[in-house]
């Protein structure tokens, strides 16, 4: 047995056993415990030891038992009770959790053109309208307003009608005279938490037949009494719950609190409290799901923006500068209908916890030449480089000499011409570029530089198309008509489509 319990059970018996000898001195009788017929059980908890004894009475709090080997009066809070038994025993005494074992059913999902959504179940349709049922009636929504509808949506039935309807379609097939029909029936009344109803049915198994279920009957009975008596706390709660279920985070928690005002000494204060923070854990998840969501999808918006609307310069100063902050922006706004008092830092944070998904790829495609041969082939494979043994060989490796030469000396007269040619040349390049392209390469170029996401180690590098990787062409010159002129021949130009880098660069991120 823990500390706790030890001291628990100490502090228990100074109190049963100090009022046994007032009592004894004052000439009255000793303790004796307010429900002297309640059954023998045994109680286990969490550190694994158990004791026996009778449970005299219980509270939202604590379950108060005589130890049946000393007399002494126990008072333990439910906590330190086995998970199990303290399951068993708060729902067998009404003290039970607002989310059970509720009736699902199938419904259609409509998204309209405003945004919003009903959840309902689709009974038909009319030329301009369909007809949905949900827990507020049937509705008529204009097929000019729905953008789009899903089905197979799975959601509690207490979402599409009634706890009378479902009583009602449940009722009129049931044998009236089978006590098993109603016990099943009150079964399924709990379920839908129409309690007034569980305990008709429960009662009306007991009187068609006394031996039926008696001894389960005995400890249900009194347990559903007690939910009858807390039915407008059940009702309010569960309704709090549906607002957790239809994503409505913020208005659950703020009609919790009227709850607390409207019932300040209820027994579910423990159901209430667990209701919260199941429903602050699914905010907390759903936002960490939209913030990653939204977070690639500005990605490929705002890269979407930049492509069409601004040049080569401005778009690397927006990618320094600018966009990080706008993806941020966009994500802290896109939750806020979810969580309205989350603050920017949070949801920077939530991003930089996500869970890793997919690899998402993004290529520089044929502007890979604007990051300069460095940045272009960083990360790429080193080969190294062996002597040439055959003829064949030799005269591979003095075509890969003169190619290099050749490139220096692209870069020499590139440097030479000039810092203004070269931005006319890049702006009319990238303008030059298709939307896609654009797009694509701003990224490719957010996911290296940014540090917001995750690299894959290893760049994909892949030969030009029309080169072959080499960064050059050759062609045949025919030579001069004047005399004196450039003899005729082969010679090596740099390749117009790669412009001399000979790859096009793509990453994966995530």
């Amino acid at each position: 047995m823990t500390m706790i319990n030890e001291q628990l059970l100490a502090l228990a018996f100074a109190v049963t056993f100090a009022g046994t000898a007032t009592a004894l001195q004052d000439g009255g009788t000793p303790f004796e415990p307010a429900v002297p017929q309640a059954p023998l059980s045994m109680l286990r908890f969490r550190d694994g030891s158990i004791q026996w004894g009778r449970i005299l009475e219980h509270t939202s709090d604590e379950v108060s038992f005589e130890r049946i080997d000393t007399g002494g009066l126990v008072r333990a809070p439910w906590g330190l009770l086995d998970p199990v038994q303290e399951n068993d025993l708060r729902m067998r005494f009404g003290y039970i959790e607002v989310e059970g074992e509720e009736i699902m059913m199938t419904a259609q999902l409509l998204v309209l053109i405003d945004g919003s959504e009903i959840v309902g179940k689709i009974l038909g349709y009319t030329e301009k309208e369909i007809i949905v049922k949900d827990q507020s009636g049937t509705r008529y929504v204009s097929k000019a307003l729905v953008r789009d509808t899903r089905d197979g949506l799975w959601v509690s039935a207490l979402e599409l009608y009634t706890k009378e309807e479902l009583y009602n379609q449940e009722f009129v097939g049931i044998d009236i005279e089978d006590a098993q029909a109603h016990f099943d029936l009150a079964v399924y009344c709990e379920r839908i938490l129409a309690f007034s109803h569980a305990l008709e049915h429960y009662l009306a198994a007991q009187s068609l037949d006394g031996q039926f279920m008696a001894d389960e009957l005995a400890v249900i009975i009194p347990r559903v009494e007690i939910k009858v008596g807390q039915q407008e706390q059940l009702d309010f709660l569960a309704a709090v719950d549906q607002l957790k279920r239809r994503k409505n985070y913020d208005e659950a928690l703020t009609q919790l609190e009227v709850f607390d005002g409207l019932f300040e000494e209820s027994p579910l204060h423990v159901d209430r409290l667990k209701l919260a923070d199941r429903i602050v854990k699914a905010r907390d998840k759903h936002v960490r799901e939209e913030v990653k969501r939204r977070w690639y999808l500005a990605v490929e918006r705002l890269s979407g923006v930049a492509a069409r609307g601004k040049g080569y310069e401005e778009t690397l100063g927006y990618l320094d500068e600018t966009m990080s902050e706008e993806i941020l922006a966009y994500a802290y706004e896109s939750v806020l209908g979810l969580w309205a008092e989350v603050e920017s830092d949070q949801v920077r944070q939530m991003w930089l916890e996500r869970k890793p998904g997919r690899w998402r790829p993004a290529s520089y495609g044929l502007g890979t030449w604007l990051l300069g041969e460095e940045r272009a082939l960083a990360g790429g494979p080193v080969q190294a480089q062996a002597a040439p043994a055959s003829e064949r060989d030799q005269e591979r490796a003095a075509l890969e000499e003169r190619i290099a030469a050749f490139l220096r000396n692209q870069e020499m007269a590139k440097a030479a011409r000039g810092s203004e040619e070269d931005e006319e040349d890049l702006e009319a390049f990238w303008a030059g570029l298709s939307y896609a392209a654009r797009k694509n390469w701003i990224v490719a170029y957010y996911a290296e530089n940014s540090g917001e996401v995750e690299l894959r180690k290893k760049p994909e590098l892949h030969n030009c198309r029309e080169c072959g990787g080499t960064g050059t062409r050759e062609v045949l010159y025919t030579g001069s008509a004047r005399s004196g002129g450039p003899p005729s021949g082969m010679r090596l130009v740099a390749c117009e489509t790669c412009k001399g880098i000979g790859r096009t660069r793509r990453v994966r991120y995530r």
